[in-house]
């Protein structure tokens, strides 16, 4: 019963809902049952929802003691309970987004030949979009269905006055537009990590629009042929212009909007950071922390393992170690609970690595299963680093060999797959040296090179 549409419903109601809820199951007009009254009562009265507490066992007992268990009656009440919250959820969603609401109302009174009674709603739903400051793709598309239904209740009975034909074509237009490269990016970016194949047979019709001058008034539009220029094309310039608009115009998208936008930008930098350009390790720990200041990549108050992870691997890598760990304690308790302690301990590992306290490193790092699989090579990749840093060679020959291994046989892992190759390989390097450093005087790992300021640094022992 615990995992029931029913109970996972209520349990992420707010307090708010709940109260609504509470007055919703109790009216007479939507509920006449008094055994789904009753049923709520009994999940409303548990200390806590959990497995033991709600069973359908214990609901019966509460509902019809000293009475045989019926399984069957029981499942019926709670598929009654459940279409009367999902009826709530639609009637208070609607009540919360007013604009909704007008719309639905003017097309109930076109549909009843009331035209005067429905122009009102669409003239309040235009008012209402007009007095918000966003301006994405769901307000387009809002202004897009007001438009239509504003021609669709008035061509009928009068042909004299302006059925918003330009408005129609130019808040759809810039509806698809917005969606189109939207996805596009979100879509490119997906398929650089894993091994699909995404068509958008439209998107070089509306890159074409943008070069040739159409939308260019429309901020939100150029925002986001900005972050288009950045994710297919790597555009620099592009990407400093994109930072600047999307602070300065910030109140125009949702925080949802924002949260795609600032990660699209995060993964751009966090790319540009593996190949070792200091620049966008310096800006992509800048841009981390101001988006998750302002709570842009935060859902719910929980923080995406993959921000914390990368956030605790910039501030190592600009060797901000203590500031690095009072983030772990201050953001630890926003990570989802299924992962918490999976992303505590591998981004503690790379903590003490860093440290060089390796033997609490490594203790991690041999009793974890990591469920990411970056993580696993990431990790994988330090401990190949303590072996050599403690010079324990047989234990790094067998780890480099079970790691060149694993990576062969992930094929899903991206652009990530020819940067571990690369990890591979420059330990290959290492090691060959460092079995006969005469044989390589003067050589140095170039740029290219993973974690190269590592690589350097251990090159240099070698040589001492």
């Amino acid at each position: 019963m615990i995992n029931s549409k029913l109970i996972q419903s209520i349990l992420v109601f707010n307090n708010e809902e709940k109260r609504y809820l509470k007055r919703w199951i109790l009216s007479d007009f939507v509920n006449k049952n008094d055994d789904i009254s009753k049923l709520y009562k009994f999940i409303e009265t548990r200390r806590a929802i959990t497995e033991r507490t709600v069973t359908k066992e214990k609901l019966h007992d509460y509902l019809y003691p000293n009475t045989e268990f019926n399984d069957l009656r029981i499942r019926h009440l709670i598929w009654q309970a459940t279409d009367i919250v999902e009826d709530f959820i639609v009637y208070y969603r609607i009540q919360q987004k007013k604009d909704e609401k007008e719309l639905l109302l003017a097309n109930f009174y076109t549909e009843r030949d009331l035209p005067k009674f429905a122009n009102q709603h669409i003239e309040n739903g235009l008012l209402l979009l007009e007095n918000m400051t966003v301006r994405n793709a769901s307000y387009f598309s809002f202004q897009y269905k007001f438009h239509t239904q504003f021609h669709q209740t008035n061509s009928k009975n009068n042909r004299s006055v302006d059925l918003k034909f330009q408005e129609i074509v130019n808040t759809r237009s810039n509806y698809f537009v917005l969606e189109t490269l939207k996805y596009a990016c979100i879509t490119h970016s997906i398929q650089k990590i894993a091994s699909i194949n995404i068509q958008n047979p439209m998107l070089e019709s509306v890159i074409h629009l943008i070069k040739n001058g159409n939308f260019s008034d429309c901020v939100p539009i150029q925002i986001y042929y900005q972050i288009y220029l950045v994710t297919y094309f790597e555009d620099e310039a592009a990407f400093d212009l994109f930072l600047k608009d999307v602070k300065k115009y910030s109140n125009l998208f949702s925080m949802q909007d924002l949260k795609d936008l600032y990660l699209l930008a995060i993964n751009f930098c966090v790319k540009k950071s593996n190949q070792n350009l200091e620049k966008y390790t310096v800006l992509t720990f800048e841009i981390y922390i101001y988006a998750i200041e302002n709570k842009f990549l935060l859902e719910n108050n929980e923080i995406s393992r993959f921000s914390f992870t990368n956030v605790v691997s910039l501030g190592i890598k600009l060797n901000k170690l203590e500031e690095t760990s009072l983030f772990i304690k201050k953001y630890a308790k926003l990570l989802a609970a299924e992962y918490r302690q999976n992303t505590i301990d591998f981004n503690n590992a790379k903590l003490h690595f860093s440290k060089k306290e390796y033997e609490k490193a490594l203790k991690i790092l041999l009793t974890n299963e990591f469920k990411d699989t970056i993580w696993n090579l990431n990790a994988k990749f330090i401990l190949l680093k303590i072996y050599f840093e403690t010079r324990e060679i047989n234990a790094f020959k067998i780890q480099l060999k079970a790691f060149k291994l694993f990576i062969s046989r992930k094929s899903t892992v991206g652009y990530h797959q020819d940067y571990f190759i690369n990890v591979v390989n420059s330990f290959k390097t290492l090691y060959r040296i460092f079995s006969n450093p005469k044989t390589q005087v003067g050589f140095i790992f170039d740029a290219k090179t993973p974690d190269f300021a590592w690589f350097n640094k251990a090159l240099s022992e070698i040589k001492k």
